[in-house]
């Protein structure tokens, strides 16, 4: 498995704004779990998560999201467009791209409880929660990714990047809660609904297996559960919030 694969190992020709929407958390290699061949691999989304936004019923709604795959890699044939912050969010991520490519060091420090508050990340974070809430929250969250996976990447340790920009707790977070196995469908109610609307059974879907969003980025999914179905050569990915 490998944490946080680029968005280029996990889509086929990545459109731009991908980059922007989808973070990839987590691959898998089926073979190595006696699931399957090849690879399937776990993407957090922003725009999910409000059951009051159509997003693009079929592909993509507040609780699941669909993606062929062709060889390793996804294709996503839906639309993202509707997402409330579309027309923002390439703005708002090539802004805090540059602000981390040029504040990187200082970034990744560790923070003591009362250094949090005076911190440049906190001060830049504090002017755009004055301009608004999204703007914000989705400046937080990708900082959030970027600082987990830098120091996965420089530690070995998957701790979660709140630990080191906001003196959070330090613990190292489990990489995935299931892998395999079996589930009870009792406890995915919303789940066997969200088949029958779509007109779907759930002896199709092979269950892969489970992680928590939130580990690998702020805002992050609950719990993300991904699904494969093998005759389609397709993945759905379900997401439960609290």
């Amino acid at each position: 498995m490998k944490l946080f694969p680029t968005i280029e190992e996990v889509f086929k020709e990545p459109k731009e704004h991908y980059k922007y929407i989808f973070f990839p958390l987590l691959t898998l290699v089926l073979e190595e779990h006696n699931l399957g061949k090849g690879l399937v691999h776990f993407v957090s989304v922003w725009g999910n998560g409000d059951p009051d936004n159509e997003l693009d019923p079929g592909n993509f709604e507040y609780n699941y999201i669909k993606f062929n795959r062709e060889g390793n890699k996804y294709v996503f044939n839906g639309k993202l467009d509707e997402i409330d912050t579309f027309k923002d969010i390439e703005k708002w991520y090539n802004e805090a791209d540059k602000e981390y490519q040029e504040n990187k060091g200082d970034y990744l420090k560790q923070r003591e409880r009362n250094e949090v508050s005076e911190s440049n990340l906190q001060k830049n974070l504090d002017r755009r929660e004055k301009v608004g809430f999204d703007y914000y929250h989705y400046s937080k969250g990708i900082f959030n990714y970027w600082i987990t996976r830098d120091k996965y990447l420089e530690t070995g340790k998957f701790i979660q990047g709140g630990f080191y920009s906001d003196a959070e707790s330090g613990h190292e977070r489990e990489i995935f809660e299931q892998i395999g196995g079996e589930i009870d469908y009792d406890e995915f109610e919303y789940f066997i609904e969200l088949l029958e609307q779509l007109n779907e059974n759930k002896e199709a879907k092979q269950f892969i297996g489970s992680l928590t969003g939130y580990d690998y980025l702020s805002f992050g999914e609950d719990k993300i559960h991904l699904f494969l179905d093998n005759k389609k050569n397709e993945v759905l990915l379900y997401s439960d919030w609290s």
